[in-house]
């Protein structure tokens, strides 16, 4: 029962935080062409339909249509008669719809659409037609949803095999992980599949474990899921073929095979239905089926075999940069949770029965290796690679499971040196207030996350000096928001600005801030800016580590010059700022 109940609690604190939180989150740079897609694509799967025409027309947010050029987001609607989302886009000159997505004009062979099909269906119900969500905030619903599921399943692999307290640490360490917490409230890609890539190592392992031909259909329903995401589900096949021959080596070695009959054709069909659900649910790959797949297997291959880094960050051929970037952005708890966890896995590789341990270590480094062998890379943090998180927080579990049952083991023992009734009678007791010891640990870091919210993806850990420090070393990609911080410049502008106030990003686009989001007088566009010619327009940016890689110097030192009127910090560094143009 009580087990149960820590299972109830553990979904809904962190479902409630995550909803309760929604509106303090901005957007993902790359959310809107994901929605526009997901949009067309949920219509037709739920109507036939390949355009909007049937629905009324959204309308413009600009009086007299006094308006820059049209692109996207620009748009809001009056919803107190119907609401549809700004992202079921279908104005001239663009017809982002069915037809659009489906020909492959708007795909290019880039990342699947499933992802934003489903989180399009959580806007029609929330927002469309129960109106209990705002427009955005619904899609960011799918977001939390699956990032609570992905916190459930971390708790629960955990605790079966190490308890509950165990489990409960596994738990706290996912959902206190600064870049989880964060982007798991607006980023439509990483969290996502990290979530369905954890809901199919899970199914996976029951299935195995248990005998169960069913836990691996469900497995191979996820696998499919995950792999309508991103392609990082591939790598999860890695942390199988290696887990699987370790469980069954004594039989492997004596020539027997270690699986029933159903368990076998479950594996078989697997990849049937893995990739049979990509093809049903993208529509790109409709037609030219093969040759589009090889597109999509082109550009991975493209954006992950490229140093976007100095070369400072190789040692040896390797890319140390996920590996830094894990060092110094992981709280200092996990961290060191982490670290006796790795080591009991190595310890007990041969010892336990199912392999657990050794299971969920391979699910931690296979994501962060596949990164940093020569020729290989990734950008922008360690969001692209966000699987390896839950196995982080399963591992520090385990590794407190094993502090905790090491001293209470070494306190018992020395303490029945003097009296042994006295342990027996407070045997529990010292158990309990260890297990307490180890959650009270991660108060500082709960607090620190609260101090810097919405910003905790732009959080570093002491052993860097934090934000200050890592803008000081200058780190490669410090600072990085994907753009959720515009919404507190946003809010700012909202407050302060005066009517009918121009408002331009220096570098962003006009689709990185939702129109829907900005007062109504405001006129908000990109073309606003007017250089040297001051015409008090407010100019609004990020300004972490590619603030002056992005933005030209002549541009950049403009800007510097003049005085801003807002900024938001994280450890006193700038990660956005407003000028007024005056």
């Amino acid at each position: 029962m009580f087990h149960r109940l820590i299972i109830i609690l553990a979904f809904a604190t962190f479902f409630s935080i995550g909803v309760f939180t929604l509106r303090d989150y901005g957007i993902n740079w790359d959310e809107p062409i994901h929605y526009i897609r997901g949009q067309a694509f949920l219509r037709f799967f739920l109507t036939g339909k390949k355009d909007y025409k049937d629905l009324p027309r959204l309308k413009s947010h600009y009086p007299n249509n006094d308006r820059p050029p049209l692109s996207l987001g620009i748009e809001y609607e009056d919803d107190r008669f119907f609401r549809r989302s700004i992202y079921q886009y279908d104005r001239e000159p663009y017809h982002l719809s069915f037809a659009y997505f489906k020909n492959g004009e708007g795909e290019q062979g880039g990342h699947p659409s499933l992802n934003g099909t489903i989180a399009s269906l959580f806007n029609l119900i929330f927002y469309q037609k129960l109106g209990i969500l705002g427009d955005i905030e619904s899609y960011h619903l799918f977001i939390v949803f699956v990032s609570s599921i992905l916190a459930l399943v971390v708790f629960l692999l955990v605790s079966e095999t190490y308890g509950t307290f165990a489990g409960i640490i596994a738990f706290l360490s996912l959902t206190l992980y600064p870049l989880f917490f964060a982007e798991s409230h607006f980023n439509i890609k990483d969290p996502v599949s990290a979530s369905f890539y954890g809901l199919t190592l899970y199914t996976f392992y029951k299935g195995v474990t248990k005998g169960n031909w069913r836990w691996i259909i469900v497995s191979a329903l996820f696998a499919g899921i995950a792999l309508g995401t991103k392609f990082n589900i591939f790598f999860a096949a890695i942390t199988v073929l290696i887990w699987l021959p370790v469980l069954t080596f004594e039989k492997l070695r004596s020539f027997i095979w270690p699986f029933s009959k159903s368990i076998t054709l479950a594996f078989i069909l697997y990849p049937f239905i893995c990739m049979g659900l990509l093809f049903l649910l993208w529509p790109y790959l409709w037609e030219k089926s093969f040759e589009r797949l090889l597109t999509v297997f082109t550009y991975y291959k493209q954006i992950g075999s490229t140093l976007y880094q100095p070369i400072s960050y190789t040692l040896l051929g390797i890319n140390t940069y996920a590996f830094s970037w894990i060092f110094f952005t992981t709280p200092l708890v996990i961290l060191f949770l982490t670290t006796v966890g790795v080591l009991y896995a190595l310890k007990n590789l041969f010892r336990e029965s199912k392999k657990t341990a050794f299971f969920i270590l391979l699910w931690f480094l296979i994501p962060i290796i596949r990164v940093s062998l020569p020729g290989t890379g990734i950008y922008g943090g360690v969001r692209q690679i966000m699987e390896f998180v839950p196995a982080m927080a399963m591992l520090a579990g385990i590794g407190a499971y094993y502090i905790v049952r090491l001293l209470h083991g070494f306190i018992v023992v020395t303490l029945k040196k003097f009296n042994n009734r006295v342990v027996e009678q407070w045997n529990n007791r010292i158990l309990l207030a260890l297990q307490a010891l180890v959650i009270l640990s991660f108060i500082p870091i709960t607090l620190k996350l609260i101090s810097i919210h919405p910003n905790e993806n732009a959080w570093f850990n002491p052993l860097i000096g934090g934000l200050a420090g890592a803008k000081e070393k200058n780190f490669a990609d410090w600072g990085t928001t994907l753009g959720s911080v515009y919404q507190q410049g946003i809010d700012w502008l909202n407050e302060h600005a005066e009517y009918e106030a121009k408002v331009a990003l220096v570098k962003g686009v006009q689709s990185n801030i939702p129109r829907i989001k900005i007062r109504k007088d405001i006129k908000f566009h990109e073309a606003y800016f007017s250089g040297k010619e001051k015409r008090g327009e407010y100019l609004m940016e990020v300004t972490d580590y590619r603030w002056s890689l992005d933005i030209p110097l002549e541009k950049r030192r403009y800007i510097e010059m003049l005085k801003p009127v807002y900024e938001v910090k994280v450890d006193g560094v700038s990660i956005l700022t407003i000028w007024k143009n005056q």
